[in-house]
């Protein structure tokens, strides 16, 4: 049986060297033969000792709490016939981190429980420096969650655990922006059906159970409060918020100088990627398109908006009331910018086939930065 007053002294000296969790881990492990783990409240896994290593080794190696050791960590459950003590630090009303031991025998439990709110309230500040790192303070579940769906490929543990079904919706905001705690609360403000994953430059939220209609709704709220972030399109299958989440980096890592818009989505920059590409070729084949020109010529002779309203009425897949909405003009008014549109070009923008040609020709406009006139 070991001496809470030497677990002390253990405590004290670690506080003196670098690598304060690693080394209490393994001091307290080698002093009383128990297996110890530090974990942040987001899951991620701080420091853990030999033992720990042995019992929770894919957890270890991630570096984070694994959805199948989180549940065993969190009910208590024995792990190979060793006993799990698990110990909250709270930061205010929520809990910042963990202090989980591993033991045999049951009549050490309350000598173990002991070790574990002494080490919590020892080791609370250097949980509240970690914590720092982080603007959203969330239960451990909620974090887990966004984990496992952002950096695992959890295709076998939706129906298990319970995660919600049906369509989603994947928004990056930038640390490096500001003011991302506003810019979630205003998008909670239009849908509260969300998950947040935050890594240390970057805050990821998944809008689940939307409809289409929906979707445009909060593109339309986040552009109307000028919330910069990349959105990616609704989809239906949960597996892909990963590939969601490196699409939404690529977008967020390009630097236009020549850009007012600040929500960018990914259909539009999908596009635009695609195009950037073929631009060079098309441009060299002589291929024009010169309805678009007429186009560019009205406005410039006019000052209309017709070939932006162009745009966003083909982006928005022909779809008028999503497009006003994005516009923030009346459907009435996009109706009849659609006609003036029409008898300017002269062609049938509701033809799929028409569609898609005027939306590639605007597209290679705009990353060409030109406006060609004939």
């Amino acid at each position: 049986m070991f001496a809470i007053e030497n677990c002390y002294r253990i405590i004290f000296e670690a506080m003196l060297e670098d690598s304060i969790f690693m080394c209490i881990a393994e001091r307290i492990e080698e002093y009383t033969k128990a297996g110890v783990a530090f974990a942040a409240g987001t899951g991620k896994v701080l420091a853990c000792s030999c033992m720990c290593e042995k019992l929770f080794p894919v957890s270890a190696g991630k570096g984070h709490l694994t959805f199948k050791d989180y549940m065993a960590v969190c009910d208590r459950k024995e792990v190979d016939g060793s006993r799990v003590c698990v110990t909250p630090v709270y930061g205010g009303k929520m809990a910042i981190g963990f202090v989980i031991l591993v033991f045999g025998e049951k009549e050490e439990e309350a000598a173990f429980y002991e070790l574990g709110g002494i080490l919590a309230q020892n080791m609370k500040r250097y949980f509240e420096e970690e914590q720092k790192q982080y603007l959203f303070c969330q239960p451990l579940k909620e974090h887990m969650s966004g984990w496992v769906l952002f950096e695992e490929d959890a295709s076998g543990i939706f129906k298990e655990y319970g995660f919600p079904l049906g369509n989603y919706l994947v928004v990056l905001f930038c640390k490096d922006d500001g003011h991302v705690q506003e810019k979630v609360a205003a998008l909670r403000a239009v849908w509260n059906c969300l998950y947040i994953y935050e890594k240390s430059r970057e805050v990821y939220v998944l809008l689940y159970h939307l409809k289409e209609k929906d979707a445009f709704s909060v593109y339309g709220a986040m552009e109307a409060e000028k919330c910069g972030c990349c959105v990616s399109e609704v989809f239906s299958d949960i597996c892909l918020c990963r590939e969601k989440k490196k699409i939404l980096q690529r977008m967020a890592r390009v630097k236009d100088s020549r850009e007012t818009a600040v929500v960018r989505r990914e259909k539009e920059w999908s596009m635009r990627g695609m195009y950037t590409y073929t631009a060079s070729l098309i441009e060299k084949a002589g291929l024009r398109d010169y309805s678009v020109e007429r186009l560019l010529l009205e406005d410039e002779r006019n000052h209309t908006e017709l070939y932006h309203t162009l745009k966003t009425y083909l982006l928005c897949e022909n779809n008028v009331t999503a497009a006003a909405k994005r516009l923030h003009i009346h459907r009435n008014t996009l109706v009849y910018r659609l006609k003036q549109i029409k008898e300017c070009i002269d062609v049938d923008m509701n033809d799929f086939e028409v569609s898609r040609e005027l939306l590639a020709f605007i597209m290679m406009y705009d990353i060409a930065g030109k406006r060609l006139r004939s």
